[in-house]
């Protein structure tokens, strides 16, 4: 089966006066239709900024999309004309933001938010955009749709918010759905109303989706494959299983030992990942994760390792790995 979505060595980076932010370096992914796979690191890591470059929603300058392909269908996104290029975004790739209340307009109503996007890409009338926004508003559960589609962002809960921030990602069936931390603001019981929304969306469409996450138990329950980040590249990637299981790099096993774990006794310590991330003006010459890794050696200060298959459908870029040792498996397995 071809992807849906190819990404390859894609490069972001941002101009500033301090100096040059490499936030994505030469990152390589692809999505099957209905698949979903998910992005997960620490902030700062160039998930997001990944994800945006995608559809093109780099804000130049300060940034650049230095150079990479990114393939839909065989066509690359990154060669289509500003007007070509928004004919894609909520038409055929839409994003789920991070903050509701920041990306929704304050003035205007939640119908006029759902239909404008109905009517540029559907061609709909005002009369049968606003009837389907309230269809819309009534699927992904907000009670009282016909009433609701009259209010502004300011008189819905964080939750509702982010079940509007939905109903205008699905509005045009899109083919790719970008998740960027869509139950940050919400409870947790709200957390998991609104992922087991997204997942049904996403299996009734059979609409792909890329979930960018810090919540390692998320990404256990939804995703088929995992690509960790960190300093801007992909580290590992694999199957969810297979990494979860058998994490191929220190700075994976790291995040999984940082989680509380119910098949752990009650006062088992959590183990922190020590220092912080590297400065991605200053990246060290070798691996960038060398000064925080218990297990790096002479080979992780002087050269980047590259990602190298250490199982079926697994990747890792780690030289202690490549050279036989995984010690941090028996601490996450």
């Amino acid at each position: 089966m071809k992807p849906l979505l190819e990404v390859h060595n894609l490069t972001t980076y941002f101009y500033t006066q301090d100096g040059i932010v490499k936030a994505v370096d030469d990152v390589s992914y692809d999505l099957d239709p209905g698949e979903t796979i998910a992005l997960v690191g620490e902030s700062g890591c160039g998930k997001t900024v990944s994800a945006l470059s995608i559809i093109r929603l780099i804000a130049e300058p300060p940034g650049k999309i230095e150079s990479g392909e990114v393939l839909f269908n065989g066509t690359d996104l990154l060669k289509l004309s500003p007007d070509e290029i928004r004919k894609v975004r909520g038409a055929q790739i839409s994003m789920i933001f991070q903050e509701p209340l920041t990306s929704l307009n304050p003035v205007l109503t939640i119908g006029r938010q759902l239909s404008e996007g109905l009517e540029s890409h559907k061609g709909l009338s005002r009369g049968e955009a606003e009837r389907e926004a309230m269809n819309l508003l009534k699927i992904v559960g907000i009670p009282h749709p016909e009433q609701r589609v009259h209010d502004y962002p300011h008189q819905f809960s964080g939750g509702m918010r982010q079940r509007v921030m939905i109903a205008i990602a699905i509005a045009c069936k899109p083919k790719i759905i970008i998740a960027d931390e869509p139950t940050t603001a919400v409870d947790v019981t709200i957390q998991a109303q609104l992922l087991e929304l997204i997942r049904g969306i996403s299996r009734e469409f059979n609409t792909a989706l890329i979930l960018i996450t810090h919540n390692l138990g998320v990404v256990a329950r939804y995703a088929h494959r995992v690509f960790v980040m960190y300093a801007g590249k992909i580290v590992e990637q694999g199957t969810a299983l297979e990494v979860y299981h058998r994490p191929h790099h220190p700075y994976t096993a790291g995040l999984l030992a940082s989680v509380p774990r119910l098949d752990e006794p009650r006062k088992t310590r959590l183990l922190p990942i020590r220092d912080q991330p590297p400065d991605l003006i200053a990246l060290p010459k070798g691996c960038a994760f060398h000064a925080r890794c218990d297990y790096s050696i002479e080979m992780c200060a002087q050269q980047k390792p590259t990602l190298v298959q250490v199982a079926k459908d697994h990747y890792s870029a780690c030289w202690v790995d490549q050279k036989g040792h995984t010690p941090w498996q028996k601490k996450s397995s």
